[in-house]
């Protein structure tokens, strides 16, 4: 699904315009240029890229043919946000004179922070206590497995990846002393954690988090057709705002499209009320079914 590289902004005295991207397949492997993006632009995408993939980069001034040194090498991972570059070129006309692919890996990335604040509803210290039989929750001195209350498990750090970063677990002691615990994995769409150890002698433990509707952690269709309309209606935000509705060539008049935004921000409106309303919609379903 490729790899987006990131720079930091370069020192505001440097004459550097552009940033090299160069890749192997191991860490002292040979580099090979694949690409070369604007400096200001801060990120390249690499949609060739794997979690294999090792980059190095250097900063090159065009006008003096001068160049910085290669970065440290970096290793590239999957790039994991809810969507793909394909998929937002598919719901529209962009092509890549319009917007190239790192902008448009950006703008995914931007669309999928706003999705999560949309979608994610955010629990603090919920009790852990029993929920059904084969959810317990029980501490025991001997179970290291508990689950939380709803789930999916949501992402809440925004890099669209539900991992142990996501959630915090605490211990209370008779005191009233509280204490991280550490997570060892979770499976986020059965809100199931498993701990580093077994917690003992505790009068309660607390689990916080956010969860959304439907799953992120692998994405629910309906989350990836969100952020992709997303997406799609800020990159057209990004080509047409302070652009002319309409020029003349000779006796031909021309007229750019300015409602695009509102077209896809509007049909992402659908889906975003699809993707909130699904867990009530599967309570009564099952409610019926009964």
């Amino acid at each position: 699904m490729g790899n987006l590289i990131k720079w930091k902004s370069i020192d505001s005295e440097a004459t550097y315009t552009t940033a090299r991207v160069y890749r192997a397949t191991s860490e002292t492997g040979s580099y090979v240029l694949v690409g070369s993006q604007n400096i200001e632009d801060q990120s390249y995408y690499d949609g060739d890229g794997t979690t294999s993939s090792w980059y190095k980069v250097d900063f090159y001034d065009s006008g003096t043919g001068k160049s910085s040194a290669l970065s440290d090498a970096i290793l590239g991972g999957t790039y994991k946000f809810y969507c793909t570059v394909g998929d937002v070129r598919m719901v529209t006309n962009l092509t890549t004179s319009d917007l190239n692919d790192t902008k448009i890996a950006n703008l995914i990335q931007f669309a999928g922070e706003q999705l999560n604040q949309d979608i994610n509803v955010y629990l603090e210290e919920e009790r852990i206590d029993y929920i059904s039989d084969t959810k317990k929750n029980e501490i025991n001195g001997s179970d290291t497995t508990f689950y939380t209350q709803k789930y999916p498990i949501g992402d809440s750090d925004n890099n669209m990846d539900v991992t142990i970063a996501d959630i915090n677990v605490y211990s209370y002691d008779s005191d009233g002393t509280r204490t991280e615990l550490t997570v060892n994995t979770i499976t986020p769409n059965e809100g199931k954690f498993v701990l580093e150890s077994a917690p003992t002698g505790l009068t309660k433990m607390t689990v916080t988090y956010r969860y959304a509707p439907l799953s992120v952690s692998d994405p629910h269709a309906l989350i990836k057709r969100a952020t992709a309309l997303l997406a799609a209606s800020w990159a057209y935000t990004k080509i047409n705002v302070g652009k002319a509705p309409r020029w003349k060539m000779g006796s031909t008049s021309i007229w750019r499209d300015m409602d695009s935004f509102n077209t896809f921000y509007s049909k992402y409106l659908v889906i975003l009320d699809q993707i909130n309303n699904r867990s009530l919609m599967d309570k009564v379903e099952a409610e019926y079914l009964m």
